[in-house]
């Protein structure tokens, strides 16, 4: 199915471009979310009117990123979890820890889905980087320690 996009979609392109994707992709998320348009005349006609619209959309969501990066550079966050004395928890932290830890911290911005564990759910105790992608252009890494509670 062939689409417009209307926002910058990583490993997909930039607004405007014209992009073949799965008909599944393109009806549960891109159309959905408003991400893309179907690559119909009538679509690829209005999109082009408001083409300058949504590049204004997009600047103002990179600047606003930019500004929460500056705000997340601040944050360390600690996390307490069971751990064995070797130093290996009993469970794991993932996600959604690391969420409440930055939302307490006042991070409110930040989204389940922005958290990036690169090695998957920290399983040991210590200190870790993890991403946080605030936007397809903005990934900043803060450090989580993990203690034994």
């Amino acid at each position: 199915m062939k689409v417009v996009l209307v926002t910058k979609i990583k490993n997909l392109g930039e607004i405007g471009d014209i992009v073949d994707v799965k008909s599944g992709f393109a009806r549960n998320f891109l159309l959905p979310y408003h991400k893309a348009l179907p690559a119909t005349e009538d679509y690829i006609k209005s999109f082009e009117e408001k083409k300058e619209e949504y590049l204004k959309k997009a600047k103002d969501e990179l600047s606003l990123a930019e500004a929460n990066a500056l705000k997340l550079e601040k944050i360390s966050i600690s996390i307490k979890a069971n751990a064995q004395e070797s130093g290996s928890l009993f469970g794991s932290v993932g996600n959604l820890d690391i969420l409440e830890a930055l939302h307490a911290e006042g991070a409110e911005f930040v989204t389940k889905s922005s958290i990036i564990l690169p090695d998957g759910p920290i399983k040991e105790v210590g200190e870790f980087a993890v991403n946080v992608e605030l936007h397809p252009e903005i990934v900043k890494s803060i450090n989580v320690e993990v203690l034994p509670a």
